[in-house]
């Protein structure tokens, strides 16, 4: 039976950098069918139902990291909908270029894979266990994995050579990362009805998306509108708390929002 592997990416880098493993994969792993969306949305799209039913009925979740979307809302959301309906074992977080201490947040949750010869065979060995009467004899993955690791290294190291960072890349202003927070709020409260058994953890990670924006907010004296933008969230955001049976959650994010505003005066 194939293991299906869920590639998670965001961003134009990390979107290469996925491309390249979802065609090495299944050279190694022949039972592997991994899924990876071929066009960068990064909007309410990427979550219509044929993608929410590919990440249901995965065996395997991959989140490809780079240093200019660590800290993206829809990283946090996708890594959230990924440990609803995966064991977190089988959530992993492959990082490019980027080292453990920077990653924060429920990211830190997941198991990381340096992108090194050592670390990235521990991850197949992983996936490996998922394949059941497919899986591989020890013995013949590590002579499969020696022979195709050097062509996914050279892959990845072309990918980095000819890529050009993006203008503001890294740069974002706290209105983009607000609207990004908004468009994910919208679609989900969209889905909520339909999948309300999915939402909670996915729930959690957008109150934690919020946070990091209230955050910048007010660690960077943020302008006015900004901050209005913020608060026309917090119906939305009740809204779902108590449509998924946990108020408190809403109750929690507002106190420690009241508390980063009593910290700044």
């Amino acid at each position: 039976m194939a293991s299906k592997v869920f590639i998670s990416w965001g961003g134009n880098l990390s979107k290469r950098l996925a491309e390249e493993i979802k065609n090495w994969l299944p050279s190694v792993l022949q039972f592997v069918k991994p899924y990876f969306t071929p066009e960068d949305i990064e909007k309410g799209t990427r979550w219509e139902s044929n993608i929410a039913n590919e990440l249901s009925n995965s065996d395997v979740g991959l989140i490809c990291l780079t240093k200019d979307n660590i800290n993206r809302p829809w990283i946090l959301f996708e890594a959230g909908a990924l440990s609803k309906n995966l064991e977190k074992s089988n959530v992993c977080t492959i990082l490019f270029n980027v080292d453990s201490s920077e990653i924060t947040g429920p990211l830190t949750c997941f198991q990381a894979t340096k992108f090194d010869r050592a670390d990235f065979k521990k991850l197949i060995k992983t996936i490996n266990n998922t394949g059941g009467e497919s899986k591989l004899e020890q013995s013949v993955l590590d002579e499969v994995f020696d022979m195709w690791w050097p062509k996914l290294e050279e892959k990845i190291q072309h990918v980095f050579k000819n890529y050009k960072e993006e203008p503001h890349g890294e740069d974002r202003t706290d209105r983009e990362i607000l609207e990004e927070v908004l468009d994910l709020t919208r679609m989900y409260a969209k889905r909520t009805p339909h999948r309300s058994e999915d939402a909670r953890p996915a729930l959690n990670q957008l109150l934690m998306a919020l946070d990091h924006v209230q955050l910048r907010l007010s660690s960077n004296n943020s302008n006015e509108e900004v901050a209005v933008l913020l608060r026309e969230l917090y119906p939305a955001i009740e809204m779902l708390c108590v449509v998924l049976g946990c108020r408190s959650w809403f109750e929690k994010f507002m106190m420690r929002r009241n508390e980063m505003a009593r910290i700044i005066r």
